[in-house]
């Protein structure tokens, strides 16, 4: 079942012409958008979800081919429109892994997956800008209970997170003293 890297390659060079084919001879993929595509890839994620939580591997198979389809789909889409093609969306993929990864692309250490997972968040934060606030990608169009549990996420990966509700309580004074101190050194000026 271990492919090579070029049979792998070679796979993938075959859906793209598969995709090809599909984009000009199909009338119902030609017909679609990014827009139609949406609600079928939400299907698609939640499909996988679901074959990876029952750990069903040939449907978890399945259903990763579909995501990667919709990808293939995405770009093709995007390339016709003259915007990107799936080779701008791989490499943007690998630009993105290399930077968020110091760990494992230049100098700087990680002893575990905790402090991975901060460096992540941080490395992303400085990857956006100082203008982008923590909490900034978590998607509108995420169901709210996920949308919930993404924000905590992002909130933990930057360190925001406590054991006991006493702690929140002294992160909150603290943050309304400084506040406070803030409000009071403009008032002098």
């Amino acid at each position: 079942m271990k492919h090579t890297k070029e049979e792998k390659m070679e796979q993938f060079g075959r859906v793209l012409d598969i995709m090809d084919k599909l984009r000009a001879k199909c009338p119902w993929n030609a017909a679609q958008t990014w827009d139609t595509l949406r609600p079928m890839t939400v299907e698609e994620v939640y499909e996988l979800s679901d074959a990876v939580m029952k750990k069903e591997d040939q449907e978890a198979k399945k259903e990763l081919g579909d995501l990667l389809l919709h990808i293939v789909f995405y770009s093709k889409i995007a390339e016709e429109q003259g915007k990107f093609d799936v080779a701008d969306v791989m490499d943007r993929l690998c630009e993105k892994m290399t930077f968020r990864h110091p760990h494992v692309f230049s100098d700087t250490q990680a002893t575990d997956a905790e402090q991975v997972s901060e460096n992540w968040e941080m490395m992303k934060m400085k990857e956006k800008g100082a203008n982008k606030r923590i909490l900034s990608g978590v998607p509108d169009s995420m169901p709210p209970i996920l949308k919930a549990y993404s924000m905590q996420d992002k909130a933990r990966g930057v360190g925001f997170d406590w054991e006991r509700p006493s702690q929140v309580w002294e992160k909150v004074k603290e943050e309304q003293s400084e506040f406070q101190a803030e409000l009071e050194s403009m008032a002098v000026e």
